[in-house]
């Protein structure tokens, strides 16, 4: 991952800083009325709270909770202190918590972050799509508090959890067929879905060292659904299951157990395995992915990982990058794994 520097400069107390998007906004120099909203804002919440200053300088907090939890309640030792606004929450309730900074996901701009800038609030957009729109949103983070070393500290363990996958992967000579699939159920219609190419998803299959068999097949900025007939022409090594409304561990039984599934190599090969889920899903763009591709890797290539040892990676997540004491770590997070 290079480095990378928002624009930014000092003038009457405030700074100019230029994200990850291009977009420039003043701010000022130690914001302490800061607000994140709008959808996705567990992707927001969890790279925010990285930082030590956030719990003190975050006022208003957006939806984090997907149904198995809020893991911003369980960090936040303040959270009941906040301002706490809606998923579908409009500019009127972001304004009434008075903040002077927003931050928001980059595909909010034109619908709410547009909006509130027009109020006079500065408006910061993450992205968090990609391990190198990663680095640049970290950078943009240690300025918005003031904080670039921990920013520093937060990309190493990235980068270095990273290098040490792919500097195993990158040449393989070998990569066995991997599907990944998002399994949804509405109304009781069950759908399954792949990603783009350009999103984490398929980047961590990659980083895995598997080869990501729908690539070449779909197209699209959005999940896009296949049928049985597809996943059984595919007839991939090993299939990899995230279900985020569900129990993925009942969702990957059931496919295990289907007449239909049991003809695939995956199957027979009992290589069907659902992600981790503690609050959120490792699969999805939140800032635990880099845990989704380290479990993910040794999923691909137990001998080529055998002394990644899984369960101590994720408690070290926890507690270098979230502060987590082994017994809220226990309780919150290896109860809901599991493990």
């Amino acid at each position: 991952m290079g480095m990378f520097l928002p624009a930014f400069i000092f003038a009457g107390g405030k700074i100019k800083i230029t994200d990850s998007t291009g977009h420039t906004a003043v701010v000022p120099k130690y914001p302490e009325r800061i607000v994140f909203v709008g959808r996705a804002s567990i992707m927001v919440a969890d790279a925010l709270y990285m930082f030590p200053e956030a719990q003190k300088r975050i006022v208003g907090t957006g939806a984090t909770n997907q149904g198995r939890g809020n893991f911003t309640a369980v960090i936040d030792t303040r959270y009941g202190e906040k301002v706490h606004l809606e998923r579908k929450a409009g500019v009127e309730h972001v304004a009434a918590a008075r903040p002077d900074l927003v931050i928001m996901k980059n595909y909010l701009k034109r619908d709410l972050g547009n909006p509130v800038s027009s109020l006079g609030i500065p408006v910061i957009y993450l992205t968090l799509e990609t391990p190198l729109l990663y680095e640049k949103d970290f950078t943009v983070l240690g300025e918005v508090f003031h904080d670039p070393k921990r920013a520093e500290q937060i990309l190493s363990f990235y980068r270095n959890m990273s290098s040490s996958i792919t500097t195993r992967t990158t040449n393989l000579a070998a990569r066995p067929k991997v599907l990944f699939i998002y399994h949804s159920a509405r109304d009781g219609e069950v759908a399954f879905n792949v990603p783009p190419r350009n999103w984490l998803q398929t980047r961590m299959v990659e980083m895995a060292g598997g080869d990501p068999v729908w690539v070449d097949n779909v197209s699209g900025k959005g999940w896009v659904k296949i049928n049985f007939e597809q996943i059984a022409a595919w007839n991939p090594d090993q299939i990899y299951v995230a279900a985020y409304k569900q129990d993925v561990k009942k969702v990957v039984e059931s496919l295990r157990h289907s007449p239909r599934w049991k003809a695939l190599k995956a199957v027979k090969n009992n290589k069907v395995t659902g992600f981790p889920v503690d609050f959120y899903s490792w699969d999805q763009p939140d800032t635990r992915w880099i845990l989704g591709a380290a479990w993910l890797a040794k999923e691909i290539h137990p001998e080529l990982f055998k002394d990644f040892d899984i369960k101590k990676i994720t408690r070290n997540f926890f507690k270098e990058l979230y502060f987590m004491k082994d017994s809220v770590y226990n309780r919150e997070i290896k109860a809901r794994l599991g493990w």
